[in-house]
């Protein structure tokens, strides 16, 4: 089980008095994959560290099946959209140190051994695990952050607009990759999955459950659940008519949310 409950969370730093996050509120069924859609600076990342535990909220509770959130835990994965890999260590050292912290009960071949295999479940070359990340391009290292990621196989996995800046060919492939590593298990035993992107296209195909953050102080302003027979392909994604209108709603309450504060 990993359902979140979110009620009435209120973030500010403490060396501000401009609310960031205020008063949201929504619940999270166990397996959902759940795309957190805004403009850029509406808080999403913040939203996203809240639930990683890295942040603690100046109001309100994240709850996960039950129990209040009282900061950074294993049991939740985070990758981050600059990669979060370490330079002086190898792709294969950074996947093994998150498991060496995850499973001490591991042997270090056992890490090894799994840490390669994740490696080629993304798609790279067993080499790969000994290069650093200089030596890599962007959609490598991110391949490398999803794999140790999935190695640590947390219930819940967040994820920072982890594609914002890789090309539209290495951009889909690893949507694609995502969405079949957290579609391999049945829907009791799925990841938690939250995923922030500012692209609506993208929440679209990723999502089952879309939830839209309005311009600061930020609150939800718009959420959306899709049915598993009605989710998005690649293949249909702009030429479905349901998938378009859709897509026109969620741009629509986008726009609208702007307007309003181009007003004020």
């Amino acid at each position: 089980m990993n359902g979140v409950e979110i009620d009435s969370l209120s973030f500010c730093y403490r060396d501000s008095k401009q609310e960031i996050l205020h008063e949201i509120g929504t619940s999270v069924e166990a397996g959902e994959f759940v795309c957190i859609l805004g403009q850029s600076g509406c808080g999403k990342s913040t939203l996203l560290r809240l639930l990683a535990g890295l942040e603690k909220p100046t109001g309100g509770s994240i709850r996960i099946d039950g129990e209040e959130l009282r900061g950074a835990s294993l049991s939740r994965g985070m990758v981050f959209q600059d990669y979060g890999l370490f330079p002086w260590m190898s792709a294969g050292e950074n996947i093994v140190l998150a498991l060496r912290q995850r499973f001490p009960e591991m042997t270090k071949a056992e890490k090894k051994a799994l840490a390669l295999s994740m490696l080629e479940k993304v798609g790279l070359q067993r080499e790969i695990y000994s290069k650093l990340p200089k030596s890599l391009s962007g959609g490598m290292k991110q391949r490398c952050a999803i794999a140790q990621a999935f190695a640590i196989d947390p219930p819940i996995l967040l994820m920072d607009e982890p594609f914002g800046a890789l090309d539209a060919v290495t951009r889909a492939r690893l949507q694609d990759l995502v969405l079949e590593l957290w579609e391999s298990g049945e829907r009791s035993r799925k990841k938690t999955v939250f995923f922030v992107t500012h692209d609506v296209d993208e929440a679209i195909l990723l999502a089952d459950h879309i939830i839209v953050l309005g311009q600061r102080p930020s609150r939800i302003i718009y959420e959306l659940r899709i049915p598993e027979e009605k989710r998005a392909k690649r293949e249909t994604q702009f030429v479905d008519p349901e998938i378009i209108s859709m897509r026109n709603e969620l741009i629509r309450q986008i726009n609208q949310d702007v307007e309003q504060h181009i007003g004020e």
